[in-house]
């Protein structure tokens, strides 16, 4: 059999999906001949589908280098390089091979493959409508074009390119994946669950698409979903550090942070033992298990870790002067300076007296918001709002690193309130000096910049059973752009609006402090009440912040706190049930 009638044989062997019988034949053909380039080529291609990138980039270069013109050569080793993690280098060739057949669709749809691979997005959606046009048969043309316009932030138009691709095959994996990332990308998460089982189920070895689906049943809070696609994902690729650390967070979630410390915890092992880097998110996550958990002592150690995700690094405030560490401060000045949102600085600005207490003189900032009122906390030698000119100090702090600095342990939480108090001169609402019966505060919603708001607001519509109560003036504290759900609520009309006439957290104080209690989701006006000493009874989510803990009905950062919590994700039923029957026990004891 001569060399040619050889080649023939390999080829139809190939085509036929025996692979190994193919190479075989290639290289008793090389052994022959070691320049002949349609073998050197298609056992590149074998190599290739092998997994062996770098043999198969020798072998297809070499036939290149024989056959500079042969653009189906040109077009394999522009996919091994690809696969290979150069796509820069495959650019090269799909665009050479362009140049000798214009009319090469596949060339065209594989370079906007490997230019999306380099996030030249613009770049590879012209390239892929000119392979769409050339070749519109081929799916993988459809789902380039679409992962380019995905990369330009065109989620819509990006669906219609990966529908295209499935209608010319319904079984396509990558096509599928993409349809699901496009659906996430646009924030519709449900619809993305649907194109991910399929691409799971047609692809079951795409450790991404198991991740994906994990991250979307996540965002649904389907936890348990989410944590068998996250170990399906782990079976794959077991380094995934980001299956990992969400694996994790499904957990707690679900009310169970032990486990996550343990997935957590075993990770940086691992990665400690195989000499890695340590992850940062790794040790992020594990700071909110811990806390979550009540082991406050690891779990604050863990917290300054915050300072290295890309979320607070930018954030971290550098002065010429030392972060305290902790020791003898006496006689020195501290500068302490705001970081996140308004409870928590409600809730450390309790340390600020400890830090007194050791002798030290005490600078603090705050949001603008909060000045008037942190003011007249013990203490505070000077408040200044956020961004004002500090002068100098001898060592500055963040507000939350100070449970840290203070050895801050379940046991040895500083809750001795009132530790805020209102200024002096604000005249009270006469509404609220008048009221009858128990008067109560009410807050349903959030700060709208948190991601999680519309998981731990619950609407006022919701609210039926608590103002249901008789004997109850209720007062609404409530701010911001739900302020408007008193005018649609049913009962609402009966509700005090005083928020509408708050201009900072010292008009609010002044309100709950002539208050008998408050009710409130999780907000700063939660915290509020808790530093005030007022009673207050918290609406809680599921999952609620780590801060609130699991399975508790009381906070050791608030005595005069209690909490009733949903027992399934989004049914607030439950706690307003029992906040209503709890609230109508302490009306009949107060009336007594």
């Amino acid at each position: 059999m001569g060399v040619d009638d050889e080649l023939e044989r390999a080829v139809e062997l190939h085509q036929s999906g025996d692979m190994l019988a193919a190479g075989t034949i290639y290289r008793e053909i090389l052994a022959k001949d070691p320049d002949h380039v349609d073998a050197l080529n298609l056992l590149g291609v074998v190599m290739h589908m092998a997994g062996d990138l770098e043999l198969a980039v020798e072998l297809i270069s070499r036939a290149t280098e024989l056959a500079p013109d042969y653009g189906p050569a040109l077009i394999n080793l522009g996919n091994a390089l690809q696969a290979a993690g150069r796509p820069d280098d495959a650019v090269k060739k799909f665009e050479r091979a362009l140049e000798l057949d214009p009319s090469a669709g596949i060339a065209a749809s594989n370079l906007a493959s490997a230019l999306n691979d380099l996030a030249l997005h613009e770049e590879a959606r012209r390239t892929g409508e000119q392979a769409v046009q050339l070749i519109a048969e081929l799916p993988d043309a459809h789902v380039n074009l679409g992962n380019a316009l995905l990369g330009l932030g065109r989620p819509e138009a990006a669906q219609e390119k990966y529908m295209a691709a499935l209608e010319r095959d319904p079984h396509h994996a990558s096509a599928w994946f993409n349809l699901g990332n496009a659906h996430a990308d646009a924030g519709n998460f449900r619809a993305a669950v649907p194109p991910y089982e399929k691409a799971v189920q047609f692809d079951p070895g795409n450790g991404d698409a198991h991740y994906n689906l994990a991250n979307a049943y996540q965002q649904l809070d389907a936890y348990a979903d989410a944590i068998e696609s996250f170990e399906r994902a782990l079976v794959i690729e077991p380094e995934h550090i980001d299956a990992k650390c969400n694996l994790a967070g499904a957990w707690q979630s679900l009310g169970q942070p032990d486990r996550a410390v343990d997935i957590l915890r075993d990770a940086i092992r691992q990665e400690m033992l195989r000499g890695d880097h340590e992850s940062v998110d790794l040790h992020w996550n594990l700071s909110l298990a811990l806390l979550q958990s009540g082991n406050m002592r690891d779990g604050w150690r863990e917290f300054e870790w915050r300072w290295r995700t890309p979320t607070f690094s930018a954030f971290r405030r550098e002065f010429t002067e030392p972060l305290w560490d902790g020791r003898d401060i006496a006689e020195k000045s501290i500068f302490v300076h705001a970081e996140q949102g308004f409870g928590d600085a409600l809730q450390f600005v309790r340390y600020v007296p400890l830090l007194a207490a050791k002798g030290a003189r005490v600078t603090l900032e705050c949001r603008p918001e909060l000045q008037s009122l942190f003011e007249k906390v013990e203490g505070v030698s000077s408040c200044l709002p956020l961004g004002a000119d500090v002068g100098g100090f001898d060592v500055h702090a963040p507000l939350m690193s100070l449970p840290y600095l203070f050895g801050t342990s379940e046991t040895s939480v500083p809750a001795d309130v009132p530790y805020l108090t209102p200024p002096c001169g604000i005249v009270p609402d006469l509404r609220l000096t008048r009221a009858s019966g128990v008067k109560v505060g009410i807050v349903w919603s959030g700060s709208p910049t948190r991601p999680d708001n519309y998981k731990r607001s619950c609407p006022l519509s919701a609210w039926g059973p608590i103002l249901d109560v008789p004997g109850v003036t209720f007062f609404s504290l409530q701010v911001g752009h739900d302020h408007d759900q008193l005018t649609t609520a049913e009962k609402a009309s009966e509700v005090v609006d005083l928020g509408r006439g708050f201009g900072d957290f010292a008009d609010t104080a002044a309100a709950v402090a002539n208050l008998d209690m408050v009710i409130s989701v999780d907000t700063s006006v939660l915290h509020l009440a808790g530093a005030l000493g007022v009673t207050a009874f918290a609406l809680l989510s599921q999952p609620t912040g780590f801060l609130w803990m699991d399975d508790r009905a009381d906070s050791p950062w608030y005595p005069s706190l209690r909490l009733f919590r949903q027992t399934t994700p989004g049914d607030w039923s439950v706690p307003v049930n029992a906040c209503a029957a709890a609230l109508h026990e302490l009306v009949k004891k107060r009336l007594q």
